[in-house]
């Protein structure tokens, strides 16, 4: 794999979580789900692992972006 395709995925690994970051902020139904009466545990559990998965995926595109870097 060229290093332009690998630049490529790292800049998506990194663009895409941002993005789904900003529209969950507007539009948090994801987390909050009407047909159950959650607990604010729950909540906050559903929220954590958003947090820690957007932040594996970030950490992917920082490493492969600077895997890509020219010498």
């Amino acid at each position: 794999m060229s290093w332009e395709a690998k630049r490529t995925i790292a800049v998506l690994f990194i663009a895409i979580p941002l993005l789904f970051a900003l529209w969950l902020c507007f539009n948090s139904n994801l987390l909050i789900s009407e047909e159950f009466s959650f607990s604010d545990g729950y909540v906050m559990a559903r929220t954590l692992i958003i947090i820690f998965t957007l932040y594996l995926f970030t950490k992917i595109g920082f490493v492969l972006f600077k895997s890509t870097e020219k010498k």
